[in-house]
């Protein structure tokens, strides 16, 4: 494979990363809207379950997988390929099926003993099918991967989140007379449909490919015997996929740690069970959505470092790979750090305006600073992936998952922080492992950053968007009202901060070499 094709893929999975991201987070608005804060509370609560499940089950299948079909079919051993397929989705179907099972079985007393809302129960039982289909969407995946085609895992992605998203707003608003524990249950339940969805297209490209496509001569021994044996095969699976498995558990875990804590802290700190709930779909529902909505960059951004930096490494060019950091970092907090102020500064009216709630817009108010943060850290992480270090950010979110349970637990509690605890042990938590990163980065390369251009001058020219923004939306509202002052003073708030950006030439300094990134978010070299 060509480093321009791997750019290439690694781009059309960006394109579909965002183009999901963006669908996932835009439909919480009217579905907020639709159940309110004790619906997306209790439809939070289902969720982190179901993807520690789902890290356990098959979060490192797909790479697991590519990885020996791209080495069997280097060697043309396609008798191999066509046995790695079977026996990876006869273990992914035997395994998911189990833990799909087990989460519907043990709904109940995961609902009241753990939870302890038992209104979750019909959420999880709604979404415990869903850990078996993505399990094997995530066998099929891997097997297009490791045939260097792409386009497949990025189609069934959009397709899996559109189908998602339609379910979710469809079935709150069909079973909402129910009661919202229904509707918040008949929105989890979008997370079966959307896998199995682009399980089927997957399975159907499969099979289009396997008789109809793979059927010439080149690939005669496709359907041979293959020179490993199933146990060997499994065996490296097993092992290839755990680490990553790992990996993928401490993000599920961090959101469980929440579902686990804050309600049940909240509870301790005199508010009723729904009162709880209400505050934990304010802060899980609505403002850490609008946090992740900058990242969508970042993640794209991270997806074009990681072999930028590995080609920069393998040649032993450390000067340009501290230029390349340079880079990444000071486009992060460009784009991340004007975000952070301004759900700050208009915390109440974008939470009236997306979600009809201004009281979202308190624990947005001390969330925000981890837009930052966020955008920080899966920045680093990508640079870390890039020089081979897969397992550095792991650890130093497990580390800020520490952090953030020891904040959330100490703080939530206090009648007089309640909900802002949860809120701040967010923002220590990315603070943690974002610092953490750098250090590891400044330790492997040398880096030192240059805190005028990367930190000081955006920060100037954030606040003087920030002060802008503020004066300019009190005397908008007496003018044409809440919802429009608001839309208008977040476009003012980008020309602004624009204008101040380009007033000072910090988009075209000599010490940030954009355009050997950028170029790579579109697949251009």
């Amino acid at each position: 494979m060509t480093a321009q094709s791997f750019i290439k893929g690694a781009v059309v999975l960006s394109i579909a990363g965002l183009v999901s991201k963006l669908l996932g987070a835009l439909y919480r608005i009217p579905f907020f809207r639709v159940v309110g804060s004790e619906g997306m509370g209790l439809y939070q609560m289902a969720y982190p379950l179901y993807t520690i499940l789902l890290a356990v089950s098959s979060a490192g299948i797909p790479v697991a997988i590519s990885k020996l079909i791209s080495e069997s079919l280097a060697r043309r051993d396609y008798g191999d390929v066509a046995k790695i397929i079977r026996v990876s989705m006869l273990f992914i179907i035997v395994t998911s099926g189990l833990l799909s099972a087990a989460l519907y079985r043990g709904a109940g007393f995961l609902a009241c003993e753990v939870l302890h809302d038992p209104r979750a129960v019909y959420g999880i039982m709604a979404i415990s099918p869903a850990v078996f289909f993505v399990g094997i969407l995530s066998v099929l995946r891997g097997y297009f991967q490791g045939f260097q085609e792409m386009a497949p895992t990025a189609y069934s992605q959009v397709l899996e989140q559109f189908i998602r998203v339609i379910t979710v707003l469809i079935g709150a608003y069909i079973f909402l007379p129910r009661g919202v524990e229904f509707a918040a249950a008949a929105a989890t339940f979008g997370a079966v449909t959307g896998a199995a969805t682009g399980a089927l297209f997957l399975t159907g490209l499969y099979l289009l490919r396997s008789f109809f496509i793979a059927a010439p001569a080149s690939f005669a021994g496709f359907r041979g015997s293959g020179s490993a044996g199933v146990f060997q095969i499994l065996y490296r699976v097993i092992v290839l996929a755990l680490p990553i498995s790992l990996g993928g558990l401490v993000l599920p875990v961090m959101q469980t740690l929440d579902a686990l804590t804050v309600p049940v802290r909240l509870h301790l700190a005199g508010y009723s069970v729904s009162r709880a709930a209400e505050l934990y779909g304010q802060l899980a529902g609505g403002a850490v959505t609008l946090i992740n909505l900058p990242t969508v960059i970042t993640i794209s951004l991270a997806a074009a470092l990681v072999p930028e930096i590995s080609r920069l490494v393998e040649r032993r060019n450390f000067y340009e790979v501290r230029r390349q950091i340079d880079s990444a970092v000071q486009i992060t907090v460009l784009v991340c750090l004007p975000a952070s102020i301004g759900l700050a500064v208009l915390a109440a009216p974008i939470a009236n305006l997306l979600y009809k709630c201004p009281e979202a817009g308190i624990p947005l108010v001390y969330v925000a600073p981890a837009a930052l943060l966020l955008g920080l850290h899966q920045t680093t992480a990508g640079i870390l992936q890039g020089m081979g270090k897969t397992f550095i950010p792991v650890i130093n979110l497990a580390l800020g998952g520490v952090v953030k349970f020891i904040v959330n637990y100490t703080l939530t509690a206090v009648p007089q922080i309640g909900i802002i605890g949860a809120a701040a042990g967010t923002v220590c938590g990315f603070l943690m492992c974002s610092y953490m990163n750098c250090v590891f980065i400044r330790s492997l390369t040398g880096w030192k950053p240059n805190f005028t251009a990367v930190l000081i001058k955006p920060a100037v020219a954030a606040t003087i968007m920030a002060v802008g923004v503020y004066f300019s939306y009190g005397e908008l509202t007496i003018i044409m009202g809440s919802s429009w002052a608001t839309l208008a003073s977040v476009l003012l708030g980008a020309v602004i901060y624009s204008i101040v950006l380009l007033a000072t030439g910090m988009l075209r300094q000599t010490g940030m070499p954009i355009p050997v990134i950028i170029p790579r978010l579109f697949g251009r070299r």
